[in-house]
């Protein structure tokens, strides 16, 4: 049972890997293919649309099909589609090659959640997931900072390639691992749509979107903004692992405020402490001497890192709360709205890139960060009662 769940959390974290590893060689790229930092950050949209508007139609699509094979199938896409990132001669080619790593990435990870469900007794559920999602986990704090060092040393290619080994080798564990009788249960499009008209999922999702959009500003274009306070070279990794290894701290800590403070509270202070982080980075990066501003750019990350992603569990937990009828169908939806959010991120930060600079990241980021606390509240805010009928 280990060993089945071990090969879904390689398949999650080579799919968290490639996703976080394209920030740190956004440049390379951009020199390498003759396009602008901007246009190379569209990237980042291009994987971020494709997945959150294709993974609820693919699911829907192949609700009848075998979950094995959409499994294997989901992994092997991921594995060619990477292969043709890492061999890519244009950026036409590897803007489709971005598309089909969405639409793979969409398939794969919430069937393997679903999957790991089918292969547990219900009491051990939590942990079944917990070990899935764990593989996304480990990609940021390890995949993305070990594949932007592994760039630096040889080619921006280089990491897609390894990515693409890698895949496949975890496709070929689950067609041995797993059995071929899992349950093909899966939301209908139409459920998702009818949870849609739930007004407080709805404000719940805005906050999500909001979030991963102030997060993804400053994240797609950060190789420049680190640029920009003397970190080049291989010493992007080093910011990476900082940032990666507080995220995964920063996931395990939010679950436990949770449970101690409460949903509501935990995403309070984990989006205000996200906007003094992200605004600290445009203050030091446009007023701090370069060697000092190093420093501080790096520690700032790891303060982002835990404040951001102590955010999502606490969503996650609120929206099963909002929705306990249909807890994996909010949690879909809350998928594609983070991904919504990430393409809108990307696309907000190259107007700034492009029209400001990489220092005045942070600046817009805390702005978007500053919607997300106003949705937040919003969406908690409690509803008025209707007003008594005047006695007659």
């Amino acid at each position: 049972m280990l060993r089945r769940l071990l090969w879904l959390s390689v398949g999650t974290f080579v799919i968290g890997a490639e996703s976080f590893l394209l920030a740190g060689v956004l440049p390379a790229i951009a020199d390498d293919l003759g396009t602008t930092i901007a246009a190379a950050g569209q990237l980042i949209s291009a994987y971020a649309l494709a997945y959150a508007i294709g993974s609820p139609i693919l699911a829907t699509l192949l609700a009848r099909a075998p979950r094995k094979a959409m499994l294997v199938g989901g992994l092997v896409a991921f594995a060619l589609s990477n292969a043709v990132a890492g061999l890519a001669t244009s950026f036409a080619v590897l803007v489709a090659a971005r598309i089909l790593l969405g639409l793979s990435a969409g398939l794969f990870t919430p069937t393997a959640n679903a999957v790991a469900v089918a292969l547990v007794p219900p009491a051990m559920r939590g942990r079944a997931i917990a070990t899935v999602i764990g593989g996304m986990t480990v990609a940021v704090a390890l995949g993305a900072p070990l594949g932007t060092l592994l760039a630096a040393q040889s080619s921006w290619r280089m990491p897609f390639l390894v990515i693409a080994g890698v895949s496949g080798l975890a496709a070929l564990g689950l067609l041995v691992g797993l059995p071929s009788d899992l349950p093909r249960s899966s939301a209908s499009l139409s459920e998702r749509v009818a949870l849609l008209a739930n007004r407080r999922v709805l404000k719940a999702l805005l906050v999500t979107l909001f979030w991963a959009a102030s997060a993804f500003t400053v994240f797609t274009y950060v190789a420049p903004l680190l640029a920009s306070v003397g970190i080049d070279g291989s010493l992007v990794s080093a910011a990476f692992f900082a940032f990666g290894v507080a995220s995964a701290l920063g996931n395990a800590y939010g679950g436990i405020v949770v449970d101690r403070i409460g949903a509501v509270r935990t995403q309070s202070a984990s989006l205000s402490t996200l906007v003094v982080a992200l605004l600290a980075l445009s203050l030091v990066a446009t007023a701090m001497p370069v060697p000092l501003a190093a420093f501080a750019t790096v520690a700032l990350l790891a303060v982002w890192g835990v404040a951001g992603w102590a955010f999502y569990p606490a969503q996650s937990a609120r929206l099963v709360d909002i929705a306990p009828e249909a807890p994996v169908v909010a949690l879909s939806l809350n998928s594609s709205a983070l991904f919504f959010g990430q393409a809108a991120g990307a696309t907000f930060g190259s107007l700034v890139v492009t029209r400001l600079g990489p220092a005045d990241l942070g600046w817009a980021g805390a702005a978007v960060a500053l919607l997300a606390l106003a949705a937040l509240a919003w969406s908690t805010r409690p509803s008025k009662a209707p007003a008594p009928l005047p006695a007659e």
